[in-house]
């Protein structure tokens, strides 16, 4: 069967290619869908952002901003709180020990929270910068890829950042997730007071801080008597296991002294 005019090929023979591109300009890239923050900083902020996109919205899981609490198994105290965010730079944070702890099921936190900087090495250049970063969601949904460009308008060095979490309007985040709404602002200065830029997100139902599960454990009076007691039965194991290779038979020797007493 003779195919039919028009396609199969080109005429002339630049069509395709302006075809293609066209229907390339209709594709969204990944990253298409502008997250809807607030810049709670100003102009002259050091970091400006151009444009901050996600791959999908409303996120499965939280994004842009997304942290981990860590808690002393036995005091429950808030031993460090690691967060990241992807703001034209991939910014890691850590706060370290912090007086509160999570017996309530809710975690307090002060009005801000002074944080670290972990990554990246600072100094931070000036210049343009671009971010990728894939948010992975701990529940099983889609993960979610932010992009995000902007400019560095001068060397950072050792910036000061605060952290400033909320649920409900509570200072603080659930132990647990639960529904409502998450609101987190990170801001960041120089020590002379010059703003790098200030982050502000709001997120329904999609916590930003995860915890891990409490796991029971032992009050430490009672470590050594469980010490003891492994000690004891260790030790009973290995004497019930001598007087078994006592009691047992030398197969080999009983066939040998029969050998000698036959002949």
């Amino acid at each position: 069967m003779a195919p039919q005019s028009g396609y199969g090929k080109c005429v002339p023979p630049g069509a395709c290619l302006l075809v293609g591109a066209m229907l390339g300009a209709f594709v969204p890239p990944v990253g298409a869908v502008p997250v809807p923050y607030h810049n709670c900083g100003n102009p002259a902020d050091i970091l400006q952002i151009s444009s901050l996109d996600a791959s999908v919205w409303p996120p499965p899981t939280a994004a842009p901003l997304s942290g981990s609490a860590t808690f002393d198994p036995v005091t429950g105290q808030l031993t460090n709180l690691r967060v990241l965010l992807s703001y034209g730079v991939n910014w890691i944070f850590d706060s370290g020990s912090v007086s509160t702890s999570r017996g309530s099921g809710f975690v307090a936190l002060p009005a801000s929270v002074p944080m670290s900087v972990i990554s990246p090495a600072l100094p931070l250049a000036a210049g343009p910068t671009t971010a990728t970063q894939t948010f992975q969601s701990g529940n099983g949904g889609a993960p979610v890829t932010v992009l995000s460009k902007g400019n560095v308008g001068q060397s950072i060095a050792a910036p000061l950042t605060q952290l400033s979490l909320k649920f409900n309007g509570a200072s603080g985040f659930p132990v647990m997730p639960a529904s409502g709404s998450y609101e987190a602002r990170v801001q960041m200065a120089l020590p002379n007071g010059t703003e790098v830029f200030c982050f502000d997100l709001t997120l329904n139902n999609v916590a930003f801080v995860t915890a891990p599960s409490p796991i029971p454990t032992l009050p430490t009076y009672r470590l050594p008597a469980l010490t003891l007691l492994a000690i004891g039965i260790g030790l009973l194991a290995l004497r019930a296991r001598r007087v078994l290779r006592v009691r047992t038979p030398q197969i080999g020797s009983s066939r040998c002294g029969s050998r000698q007493r036959r002949l």
